[in-house]
């Protein structure tokens, strides 16, 4: 201000207005902290006589009012979220709004438990919450340029009750059953769960400390050991627990438990944001299963399978994390946000299993084969990520440069036995002592940087990108020696006896590899973009370079793929009740180290998988639109989505099947694949009744290939497998 003297004048609805006289010299004045006084009259004759509206759409916000959606106070935020129109709760625990996957939970913009969606719905108490709002949240690097890069996420932010803020709460709740004996329900155990929480939220910190255990399959936290331990057990390891008939991921009973501690806070004057967790859990899944499946031959022919069996799996593990977000000044800023894992465990599976082939026109049924599979084994895995973005503006507004750096170090080792007996034409026996172990290592940095071209309306940012990964997996398999028998038990199980004479010193050169896969990325970029007003538009295009190296066996594959980008975005505020967006982005996929690997998966002898170093990356090419309104005044909200995409060079499988009905895989880079999706989200009161109508209308749309080998040209294929080295 220029100096002189002026008169201040504060007023707030509810306190005394205030006046006073000042004098502002060429140095300026500071007037410190000036204290209003309540007006007790004013605030006497302020009374709430409603909740407002239940629904609020915003621009990049659906914002719930939890008051509004009835939940009892034993409820979890799991309960309240399965009432927003909108959020839809899978069986499993995960969680989508308007179609996306929610990953992270904040509470008032702080991070609870880092990416962990279930530690929040299924530990904190409805009963404390106010609003739940969805948020399409922009990257850390987007929020700082104002440009987007596609790094969108949706996440769910909670604001906690204002008497909730004021110091310590907790919540304890317990149950017991037991199961209902039925004919078809052969389970007669006991049921029980437990949870708690205490916590202690205020406008500059957050602490929390949560335990929950129940054996109701209700885990109340994502087992990342249990994830790892899968992914190195492979395709056929495992079948059990993901259905032999592909009934789903979530089947069995879990047994689980886990306790940890959350805390946020802010330090320095609001200049620092640092939270910090660790957590421990564990959990027992069991699996009974009885599967049936029948394959319709080109041929005439039908194959019928049967399969019982049981599975048991046992995971531990521990999990530590921390984000510091730290503002040095104005123009300087850091996140760093770390994340440890370390899991441990243990499984077994065991089956029978049959196949019959019907010949075509005939009505009997041939026994083709018959047999079982054992495998188990021990595990253990850790996990170290997180990422570095730093921040600087350079003073002329707009002008800013950001690197953000991204790591990914983790470690898997599995000691575990392959076992099954198939009769056929043929008697087949396997058993084998497998040492398997995964080791990855990726690192990526992206540096960007934004110039104002005009104003404060036209900017340009340019980018670059370098990716590099390194993954090695090893799979030592031993044969045993001495004479392989068996033996039924009592229940007509058959089992294998151990061997005598120990296992053998020489690999089995046919399932062991040793595979090595170096890929690199460089991605170079440029966008334009423009705001004024109520309009935003971003236009750009980046140049990718992936180059790959697989070493397998000694033997090397080499490819480098190039791919154009280009991307674009649109957002348009119609007026302060709508608002509309269109948005395009592409991207390269590199194939997983198991899809790239060619040893064969004997694990499941009826279902041998291969995989193929020949792989390319894929592209993806995607696009979305949305349009938003709310009637602030009758508490109408709508809120409508359109998407979909296509991916190139898309990954597929070639199956096919052999005179003893084994299925063999392989997959391959195939056709172009598409798709589409509507979302369409209305919530209209009826007239001034507290009686509103909500409606939800989705429509998707997939085209997407796959291979079969037609009857007769199966032994070209299992050429493959004969000689892993064709």
């Amino acid at each position: 201000m220029k100096p002189g003297n002026y008169k201040v004048k504060v007023e707030l609805m509810g306190y005394k207005t205030q006046t006073q006289d000042v004098k502002v010299g060429p140095k300026g004045l500071d007037l410190g902290v000036l204290m209003v006084q309540p007006d007790s009259k004013v605030l006497d004759a302020a009374t709430v006589t409603d909740t407002g509206n239940p629904i609020i759409v915003k621009k990049d916000t659906i914002e719930y009012n939890a008051s509004s959606f009835k939940t009892s106070d034993n409820d979890m935020l799991i309960d309240l979220l399965k009432k927003l129109p909108g959020i839809e709760v899978e069986s499993d625990g995960s969680i989508t709004a308007n179609g996306e996957t929610i990953k992270k939970i904040t509470i008032d913009g702080k991070t609870f438990f880092l990416d962990d969606p279930q530690l929040a719905t299924k530990n904190i108490p409805s009963k404390i919450i106010e609003k739940v709002k969805v948020i399409e949240k922009k990257s850390d690097q987007a929020l700082f340029t104002g440009i987007d890069d596609g790094e969108e996420e949706t996440i769910i932010d909670l604001n906690i009750k204002p008497g909730m803020m004021k110091g310590w709460f907790g919540n304890i709740m317990g149950g017991g059953g037991h199961d209902v004996p039925s004919d078809i329900n052969t389970m007669n155990n006991w049921r029980w769960q437990g949870a708690g929480m205490v916590g202690r939220f205020t406008d500059k910190s957050q602490l929390s400390f949560i335990v929950n255990g129940n054996n109701t399959n209700n885990r109340g936290f994502n087992d990342m050991a249990s994830s790892m331990m899968s992914s190195i057990r492979g395709g056929g390891g495992g079948r059990m627990g993901q259905g032999g008939g592909q009934w789903g991921r979530d089947n069995g009973i879990t047994t689980s438990w886990m306790g940890g501690v959350n805390g946020a806070w802010n330090l320095l004057d609001n200049r620092m944001d640092l939270a910090a967790n660790y957590l421990y859990s564990g959990s027992d899944k069991y699996l009974n299963e009885l599967s049936q499946k029948q394959t319709f031959l080109d041929n005439g022919n039908t194959l019928y399978y049967d399969e019982k069996g049981d599975s048991y799996t046992r995971t531990q593990g521990h999990r530590a994390g921390v984000r510091l977000d730290h503002k040095f000044s104005n123009n300087t800023s850091l996140l760093f946000e770390p994340q440890f894992n370390y899991g441990y465990g243990n499984y077994i599976d065991y089956s029978n299993f049959l196949t019959d082939t019907q010949l075509s026109g005939e009505e009997e049924k041939i026994r083709t084969n018959d047999g079982f599979t054992q495998t188990y084994g021990n595990n253990s895995n850790w996990k170290f990520n997180g990422r570095l973005l730093l921040r600087q503006r350079l003073g002329k507004p707009g002008r800013t440069i950001s690197l953000n750096v991204d790591w990914d170090i983790n470690h898997n080792e599995l000691d575990g036995m392959n076992q099954s007996l198939t009769r056929a034409e043929d008697t087949t026996a396997v058993n084998q002592h497998v040492l398997s172990g995964a080791d990855g290592t990726s690192l990526s940095g992206n540096l960007a940087y934004t110039e104002p071209l005009y104003k404060d309306r036209l900017f340009l940012e340019v980018n670059y990108k370098y990716s590099w990964n390194r993954r090695t997996s090893n799979k030592d398999v031993y044969n045993a020696l001495g004479e392989q028998s068996f033996y039924t038990d009592d229940e007509g199980n058959l089992h294998f006896r151990e061997p005598a004479e120990g296992w053998s010193t020489q690999k089995d050169s046919t399932y062991s590899n040793n595979i090595v896969n170096s890929y690199q990325t460089h991605r170079a970029g440029a966008n334009i973009s423009y705001q004024k007003d109520k309009l935003k538009a971003q236009l750009g295009a980046s140049y990718e370079q992936t180059i790959t190296d697989n070493v397998t066996n000694g033997k090397t594959f080499h490819s480098s793929v190039p791919n154009w980008a280009p991307q674009a975005s649109l957002r348009y505020d119609v007026n302060d009740n709508s608002n509309l967006g269109f948005f395009y982005f592409g991207n390269s996929t590199q194939p997983s180290t198991s899809q790239l690997m060619p040893v064969i998966d004997n694990s499941d002898p009826l279902k041998m998988s291969l995989g193929n170093p020949y792989l390319e990356p894929y592209f993806s090419h995607n696009i979305r639109g949305m349009y938003r309104y709310t009637n602030k005044k009758n508490f109408l909200s709508m809120h409508a989505s359109i998407g979909g995409g296509a991916v190139q060079n898309t990954i597929v499988n070639t199956t096919w099947y052999d005179n003893n009905g084994v299925q063999y895989s392989i997959p391959l880079n195939g056709a172009t694949s598409g798709n589409a999706r509507i979302r369409y989200m209305l919530n209209a009161p009826i007239a001034k009744s507290k009686f509103s109508i909500f409606s939800m209308t989705n429509f998707r749309w997939q085209n997407s290939t796959s291979y079969i080998i037609r009857d007769g040209q199966y032994e070209y294929m299992n050429s493959f497998f004969d000689d892993p080295d064709n």
